[in-house]
This record gives C-alpha cells, structure tokens and sequence, in this order.
C-alpha cells in the first residue's frame, strides 16, 4: 500500500468514527416540572414589570398630594391597567401599565387619554 492510500484510509476512518460519536450522544431526559416551573415564572415577571424593556404611560408628575389625587382618579375610572405612583427626585410620577410593544401602549394612550390629556408614553 502507498502512502497516500494509508492516509486516506486513516482521514476516511477518523472522519467516520467522529461522526458516528456525535450520533451516539447519549440525551438528557426533559424535566417537564422544571420547564412548567421555568415559564411560571417568566409568566410572573412580565406581569410584574420585572423587564425594563417595556412601555408605560405617565400621567402626571408634581407634588405628592396631587399624584395621589391623580390616582385616586384613575382608580375610579376602573380601567383595566394598573396604575403605580413612583418617586423620582423631586416628583412624584403616576405611571399606568407595562407594554411590550409601542402598538400596545397607543391603543390603551388612545383610552387614557380621553380623561388625562396630557399622558404620554415612556419607555423608562
């Protein structure tokens, strides 16, 4: 046998060893509890606004008895987005919702802003 024949029998034999190594990989069985654990929890994230990457609405800022007031307000309009009163030196903000997309959060603009004129969105 020449040379070259020897090399390509051993490139050829390596090749296929490798490959049929890869295939033979044993699998991990999928732990269903920890996946429905997994998505829970992501689930409750985005509910809560843990994602900074989302839109909200601010609908006034000033001094704190007036944003209280202010939410008293929109509480009692009974719209289905929650609003949160937050201190931001020096004033107080009262911020309605969490929006994944720009789309989402004009829609519900387009309600809030028939009683607060002045909303916008933000996207702290």
């Amino acid at each position: 046998m020449s040379i070259k024949n020897v090399t390509t029998l051993l490139l050829s034999l390596g090749l296929f060893s490798t490959a049929f190594q890869g295939i033979a990989q044993e699998s991990q069985p999928v732990n269903k509890q920890k996946i429905d654990q997994l998505i829970s929890t992501k689930i409750a994230m985005d509910r809560s606004g843990d994602f900074k990457d989302r839109f909200t609405i601010q609908l006034f800022y000033g001094d704190r008895d007036k944003a209280i007031t202010t939410k008293e307000n929109y509480d009692a309009l009974d719209l289905p987005w929650k609003a949160e009163l937050k201190w931001e030196s020096p004033y107080h903000k009262i911020w309605v919702g969490t929006y994944r997309s720009r789309l989402e959060a004009d829609r519900a603009l387009l309600k809030i802003k028939e009683e607060y004129k002045d909303a916008f969105i933000l996207k702290p």
